[in-house]
C-alpha cells in the first residue's frame, strides 16, 4: 500500500533537492519498510538491513537492496557493509515484545543494546552525519497516569524498556555523530503482523478476518496511545532532515482502552465472533500515553491522523 502524504511534516522537505543515501536497519519490517518507502518516494537512495526474523522481503520494492544479516552480529555487519557510504542511518531493528523480554532478557540485551552499538559503528565507519534511533515511549516510562513528557522519570518495568533506555544513552554519547532518539507510542497500520505482541490492532483485525474470537488480557481497561504509521514516518523524515538532537516523544496524547478500541473496530467491521478473556500478562502496563508537545513546540512534528481515521485506513488496506 502506498503511504498517504505525511501531512504531519513540518520541516522535512529538502530545499536543495539533493539525493541522500540512507541505511534503514530493520528495513523489511512493518515500520522499517514504510520508512524505506517514504525515503525512496522523495528520491533518496536506500539500503535495507534485516535478519528477516520478523521482517519480510515482500514488504519491500524489489529494487531495494536488502542486506540479510543480524544487526547484533558485529563482525557480520561490518563485513557486509564494508566500504559503504551513507549520509544517514535510521535504526529500526529491534526485538519488541515486552512479555518475551521478561522471559529472554539476554536475547533482548544482545539485539537491542549490542545491535544499537553496531548500528552506531556502521554510521561512523560509513561517514554518516545523521543517526535516527527508534525507541519506545510506553515501555520506557512505565505507568503514566498523565501523558509522559521527556522530563518524566524513566521507570521501565521490563528488560525491553530498560535496554531501550541503554540504547538511547549509547546513541547520545557517540562522539562526532549527531543523533536523535524518537520515543514512539504504539504504531499501527497496513503491513503490521498479526502474531506480534505489540500490534493489538493488527491482531484484532486478523481475528475479525479469520472469524475467530478476540483475546483480551485483563478486563480491557488497559489504555494505550495509538499512532498511525504515516504519522510515525513523518517524524522519521523530520528527524533525518533536521538538526535536532536528544529525545522526543512521538504520540497522539490520547489514551484509548482496549474495550474502546474493540468498540471502534466493531463500528467498522461489525460484531466480532466473540471475546475470550485471559489473565493480565507479566510486564504489561495499565496506561501508556505520550505528550509530544516538545516536538510540536520545536517545529519538528505533530500528529494529524486521529484513531478513527487511522483505523478506517488500516481496515481499508
Amino acid at each position: 500500500m502506498a503511504l498517504h502524504a505525511p501531512s504531519t511534516l513540518l520541516s522535512t522537505v529538502k530545499g536543495d533537492n539533493s539525493q541522500m543515501r540512507a541505511l534503514v536497519t530493520g528495513g523489511a519490517g512493518f515500520f522499517g519498510s514504510h520508512i524505506v518507502d517514504a525515503l525512496r518516494a522523495r528520491g533518496d537512495d536506500v539500503v535495507a538491513l534485516d535478519d528477516l526474523s520478523t521482517g519480510d522481503r515482500a514488504n519491500l520494492d524489489p529494487g531495494v537492496p536488502l542486506i540479510v544479516t543480524d544487526i547484533s552480529d558485529r563482525e557480520a555487519v561490518r563485513d557486509r557493509l564494508a566500504g559503504e557510504r551513507f549520509d544517514a542511518v535510521v535504526h529500526a531493528a529491534a526485538k519488541t515484545k515486552v512479555v518475551e523480554s521478561v522471559a529472554q532478557p539476554a536475547l533482548y540485551h544482545r539485539v537491542i543494546v549490542n545491535g544499537t552499538s553496531n548500528a552506531l559503528d556502521v554510521a561512523q565507519l560509513s561517514g554518516a552525519t545523521r543517526f535516527v534511533n527508534i525507541s519506545t515511549g510506553g515501555a520506557l516510562y512505565g505507568e503514566t497516569p498523565q501523558c509522559a513528557t521527556e522530563e518524566s522519570p524513566i521507570e521501565a518495568p521490563s528488560p525491553y524498556g530498560r535496554y531501550k533506555a541503554e540504547a538511547e544513552r549509547l546513541a547520545s554519547s557517540t562522539p562526532g555523530l549527531p543523533a536523535i532518539t524518537l520515543r514512539f507510542a504504539n504504531i499501527y497500520g497496513p503491513r503490521q503482523r498479526t502474531d506480534l505482541e505489540g500490534g493489538v490492532i493488527a491482531i484484532f483485525a486478523g481475528a475479525w478476518k479469520r472469524g475467530v474470537p478476540l483475546m483480551i488480557y485483563g478486563d480491557g481497561s488497559a489504555e494505550r496511545d495509538y499512532l498511525y504509521v504515516a504519522d510515525a514516518v513523518a517524524a522519521i523524515l523530520a528527524a533525518v532532515d533536521g538538526g535536532a538532537t536528544g529525545s522526543y516523544n512521538i504520540g497522539t496524547g490520547v489514551a484509548t482502552s482496549v474495550n474502546d478500541l474493540v468498540a471502534q473496530l466493531t463500528a467498522l467491521l461489525g460484531p466480532p465472533k466473540g471475546v475470550v478473556r485471559a489473565a493480565e500478562r507479566a510486564g504489561e502496563l495499565q496506561r501508556s500515553c505520550l505528550d509530544s508537545s516538545k516536538a510540536a513546540r520545536e517545529r519538528l512534528w505533530r500528529f494529524s491522523v486521529p484513531l478513527a481515521e487511522g483505523l478506517r485506513r488500516t481496515v481499508a488496506a
